[in-house]
């Protein structure tokens, strides 16, 4: 199963290999962090939410983190995939 369309393999197999490892490595971190912060919104949702603030406002930066995670997940998947196939 191919997880990266024919396309952006073929853009993404344009990129020298270890420059591929480097951007995979940087946009995985991306996405964790991204993981971090959307943890931490549910949190102060959660903190909001007990205290009687409406935690509506942290809709935003929500939807805001999971497209950021998202698609540095898509980009580390792809680059890292690139990585590791081609010696």
């Amino acid at each position: 199963m191919n997880i990266v369309p024919a396309r952006v393999e073929e853009q993404v197999s344009r990129v020298d290999r270890t420059y591929s490892l480097v951007i995979g490595i940087s946009a995985g971190l991306t996405a964790l962090w991204s993981l971090y912060r959307v943890l931490w919104l549910f949190y102060t949702a959660a903190t909001f939410s007990s205290i009687g603030w409406s935690p509506v406002s942290l809709v935003v930066p929500l939807v805001l983190w999971l497209v950021i995670g998202v698609a540095a997940g898509y980009v580390a998947a792809a680059f890292l995939i690139r990585y590791a196939k081609q010696p």
